[in-house]
């Protein structure tokens, strides 16, 4: 149980050695920044342009790099394994950046381009839409216009009212053609001589006529303007296509837009941290948090970066917080993004991890269930991290499941269950533990694990309130929990209730009497622990929640069953079927795998972060963030500062 002990830093130094000061602590990558107290106000450094202007870099930079991102052939950093690149290919990038920017420009102007003529695209394939009902109308608009004597029109009746209108139109000097139809629509062409037109207009609008402009046509006849805009269309896509080879011809330029992204990354770190410090004409401030360990270490990274500047490391002061930083041993290490993910604990609070590993390794285990699984898991993990050669740091995640897998292969073996199989008959006469044919012992199994769990978390509690020299507290608020529930345990059995039945007393004395030990008037201290007493109900629904595990268990061994009474069938065939049965056997079992094993991880982190973290947790330490190196894209080995540039 690791909590780093932490040290606060106050660096003086001069302006003229800031960035040899800020390179050096970001390579160095243990030291966080922090903001100057408010009394340095008035003397902040104003560097947050610089700030933006790397991050909207950056940001450019990335929407670059997803326009090209089909041609990115790099392959995809897994778990951190980031490539490496020297700092002398570093600064080199550094000289070009104009060039490399310049890619954005283009692609800026493809895409402008890409979008107008997408715009375009949509308009003519609307228009052609609107216009090809009208095909059969070949006249032009405006030859239509040199008629001085007949007026027409275009437009649409519903199909139901064409004979009535016919036959008003023969009343009348008018005539009509139908040009088309659209659904139930009859689209139409009505002319008649002006000095009559009125007549023509009332049988149109008894008729429901509706008016159509054709302003999709420009004027001209619908079948050539439908030509002009198809013979478009085949311009755009030629245009198109010449666009997609240009931005093929940039993808070249991925690399560096990678390098340099994470050199404007680095950069905006060290810009960030410094517009954190203080500053006068000559000097500037800065303090942060450094590990303990790494005090002295500091202190010559600063005397060979600035001999001129003067570092002060003293212990926090009880009203400060520090950063937390979680170190462990590297099986313990492996189960700290569980506790990380449910956040951070109090620096002067205890780090559960320690305690927190073998229970979330037994509850997973107890949950997957599957000897072969948990062998699948214990052995297939490793060869990928050895592979990809992924570092510890960056793999704790898989170092959980493989000691989740180790878990489930003993668990397994207690079930006897490999696979969905039961290999062992005679291991039911050794572990009771059978799921489908007896499962009250599991349930029993199941409950007692759960109690020892919620135990852990009390005896964590209990030995919190000793470190603080708070031995009441101890008694009052756990170890009166723990004989009440003993108590209670031992009432169930006929041989221990008398025993049962005095601890029970006892514990619930404590409790009734302490839990408001603070209070001096009797009736509410009463009421008080009686209140308290009822919270008894919430710890027999803590225990209970442990089912889940049998419920899990359950689950994984039926699902492989079934997979194996259906894929037992399919190899009763041929060979195809046997071969068939055999993909079949292999993605059944990994597909039970995959869902039951992350249905794992999700419920025993449940169980972590509400029953037993809920006993004793004290959560509200914020994250260590050193300055360093760790960027996006690639690992940039040694000074590749702009500053330092050739």
């Amino acid at each position: 149980m690791a909590i780093v002990s932490m040290l606060k830093v106050t660096l003086l130094a001069l302006r003229a050695d800031r960035a040899q000061l800020m390179q050096a602590l970001q390579d160095m990558g243990c030291v966080e920044i922090i903001e100057s107290p408010a009394e340095a106000e008035a003397f902040a450094y104003r560097g947050q342009d610089m700030v933006q202007e790397y991050a909207r870099h950056m940001a450019d930079i990335r929407w670059a790099l997803m326009a090209l991102a089909r041609y990115d052939n790099d392959p995809k950093p897994i778990f951190g394994t980031y490539p490496e690149i020297d700092a002398h290919t570093a600064r080199d990038t550094w000289a070009r950046a104009q060039d490399i920017l310049s890619v954005i420009d283009t692609l800026n102007q493809i895409e402008r381009t890409r979008g107008e003529l997408h715009a375009e695209e949509l308009r003519l394939t609307a228009a052609i839409q609107a216009l090809t009902p009208w095909q059969g109308w070949d006249a032009d608009e405006q030859d239509m216009q040199q008629l001085k004597t007949v007026q027409h029109v275009l437009g649409a009746v519903p199909a139901r009212n064409l004979p009535a209108l016919e036959d008003a139109l023969r009343q009348s000097p008018a005539a009509l053609q139908v040009i088309g139809h659209q659904r139930d629509q009859q689209l139409l062409y009505v002319a008649g001589h002006r000095s009559a037109f009125d007549q023509v207009q009332a049988a149109l609008d008894q008729a429901e006529f509706t008016r159509e402009t054709l302003a999709e046509a420009e004027g001209r006849a619908p079948r050539d303007t439908i030509a002009r805009h198809e013979k478009r269309l085949q311009d755009i896509a030629q245009q198109r296509e010449q666009l997609t080879e240009q931005t093929a011809q940039l993808a070249g330029s991925i690399h560096d837009l990678k390098v340099l992204h994470d050199l404007y990354e680095m950069e905006q770190k060290k810009a960030g941290a410094a517009a954190l410090s203080a500053e006068t004409e000559q000097v500037f401030l800065l303090r942060g948090w450094v590990p303990k360990v790494a005090g002295d270490k500091l202190r010559r990274v600063v005397a060979r970066a600035a001999p001129s500047s003067v570092v002060e490391l003293t212990e926090p002061a009880p009203d400060e917080q520090p950063t937390v930083l979680l170190r462990n041993k590297p099986v313990v290490a492996a189960f700290e993004p569980v506790v990380e993910g449910f956040g951070m604990p109090d620096y002067r609070s205890i780090d559960p991890t320690a305690l927190m590993a073998p229970f979330y390794a037994m509850l997973f285990g107890m949950m997957v269930s599957d000897a072969g699984y948990g062998l699948l898991m214990a052995l297939a993990i490793p060869i990928f991290i050895k592979v990809k050669k992924i570092k510890f740091q960056n793999a704790r995640m898989l170092w959980l499941l493989i000691f989740g897998g180790l878990a489930t292969v003993v668990w397994g073996i207690a079930f006897n269950t490999f696979f969905g199989f039961n290999p062992v008959p005679q291991i039911t006469s050794w572990f009771p533990f059978d799921t489908v044919n007896r499962p009250l012992e599991v349930m029993v199994l199941c409950m007692a694990v759960g109690v020892l769990h919620l135990f852990a978390g009390l005896g964590m509690a209990a030995y919190m309130n000793f470190k603080r020299r708070d031995p009441v507290a101890a008694i009052s608020d756990q170890f009166s929990w723990a004989l009440l529930l003993i108590g209670l345990g031992l009432m169930l059995l006929p041989q221990t209730a008398s025993a049962g039945t005095v601890l029970a007393l006892i514990g619930a004395g404590i409790i009734l009497l302490m839990t408001k030990r603070g209070e001096k008037n009797p009736i509410k201290r009463i009421l008080g622990g009686l209140g308290a007493l009822y919270g008894v109900s919430s710890w027999v629904s803590d225990i209970l929640s442990y089912m889940r595990l049998f419920g899990m268990g359950l689950a994984t061994g039926v699902i492989g069953m079934v997979f194996n009474t259906l894929i037992a069938m399919v190899w009763d065939g041929g060979i195809l079927a046997k071969a068939l049965a055999i993909v079949l056997f292999v993605g059944c079992h990994l597909f039970n795998l995959g869902i039951n094993a992350l249905g794992a991880y999700v419920h025993a982190c449940r169980l972590q972060y509400i029953e037993f973290f809920g006993k004793f947790f004290e959560e509200g330490g914020k994250p260590f963030k050193p300055l360093n190196n760790h960027t996006r894209y690639v690992r940039i080995a040694g000074d590749a500062s702009p500053d330092n540039a050739a």
